[in-house]
């Protein structure tokens, strides 16, 4: 049972494995955002002699670049999505002229929520993640494989980075990720621990939703729900340029299948009777993280909704339900920022076989 396996899908004993990481590499998160990688879905594995779990990661084989620039190492590596953020510096792995095919197939390891680390009893020992690694790239040379791409590699992941240089990976520094520690009781508290300028900042925001009457709400989520999946399209056709509202529908029932009702919060923003923004949030132990998203942009008040659900709602709500931490992400950082979160790098690796 010893030794390195690439496995179909997810094993049953992957969130033991994974103790107490955070929320994107558990197991609910995996299975319902796995459909989104342009191929299957694997779980790569060193394990004991017993069975025992010791490094782990999951990933996909892609046969070419992927439509989503943001889960695709070729558009990422060669700084093709520039504009969203996701490098920091100006030089990046790859040259910008890199043909495709000499780079595909490509093993891409990261979670589908843009975060990746190692998971088992051996994330933090040199030896094993060193053999894990060994393991990775002689079963990639074995099958064909053009490349390895390790994305978003998160503070947790910074021994595996060490193992990944020391097997010849060219690693990077990729980009930042916002998560707000939750140190206040209450929302006062919230505001106190907030720098003066961006205090000043947010109680403005709350006073002209006051004066605009608009409503704050805190609810389930419910079978149905075309308002929330209109206001998603409408976010998704502004950064993206177009939109399947059957895909997006979709994201509503696989979050259904695989999360507990008293596991989502939706908070909301109306304008008298219509709905002006959302979002979903899911909470697993102590941690709170943003999966859904909606605004009705370009109506006047859609940006003061955005910020109340996104920002000022869960930070109220939150000592109450026992949450400790706040995960939003990579993107628009400064705004981030302003309202709390904290910055964390996150890296890449890329081997070219």
């Amino acid at each position: 049972m010893g030794g390195f396996s690439v496995t179909p899908g997810l094993p049953d004993d992957w969130d033991g494995a994974a103790g107490d990481c955070s929320a994107l590499g558990r197991a609910r998160w995996i299975n319902f955002g796995q459909s989104w990688f342009p191929g299957p879905y694997h779980t790569f594995a060193l394990r004991g002699a017993d069975g025992t779990c010791e490094v782990a990661m999951g990933g996909a084989v892609l046969p070419a670049p992927a439509a989503v620039p943001r889960r695709d190492p070729w558009h990422i590596l060669t700084g093709r999505t520039a504009d969203l953020g996701l490098f920091t510096a100006e030089d990046h792995p790859w040259p910008r002229d890199l043909d495709p095919d000499t780079v595909y197939p490509c093993l891409m390891l990261m979670y589908p929520y843009y975060g990746t680390f190692p998971v088992g009893t051996q994330t933090a020992d040199p030896s094993g993640l060193r053999e894990f690694v060994d393991g990775l790239v002689g079963w990639a040379k074995s099958t064909g494989i053009a490349s390895i791409a390790v994305l978003y590699l998160t503070p947790r992941a910074d021994p595996l980075v060490a193992a990944l240089a020391d097997a010849g990976f060219a690693t990077s520094l990729m980009g930042q990720r916002c998560d707000m520690p939750v140190t206040w009781s209450d929302f006062p508290g919230y505001l106190k621990s907030l720098p003066k300028k961006y205090r000043d900042e947010v109680k403005r925001e709350l006073n002209r939703m006051r004066e605009r009457g608009l409503v704050t709400g805190i609810r389930a989520l419910a079978d149905d729900e075309p308002e929330l999946l209109d206001l998603r399209c409408r976010l998704i056709a502004k950064y993206d340029g177009g939109v399947n509202r059957a895909d997006q529908a979709a994201i509503f029932d696989m979050i259904r299948q695989y999360v507990d009702p008293e596991d989502i919060t939706v908070f909301t923003v109306s304008d008298g009777d219509r709905l002006v923004s959302f979002s979903l949030f899911i909470q697993d132990g102590r941690e709170w993280t943003v999966m859904l998203t909606g605004t009705a942009y370009g109506e006047p008040n859609a940006d003061y909704g955005y910020f109340s659900c996104m920002f000022y709602q869960p930070a109220e709500l939150a000592p109450a339900k026992g949450i400790t931490q706040l995960s939003y992400g990579y993107g628009t950082l400064d705004a981030k920022r302003r309202r709390g979160c904290l910055l964390y790098p996150y890296q890449a690796a890329e081997l070219r076989l």
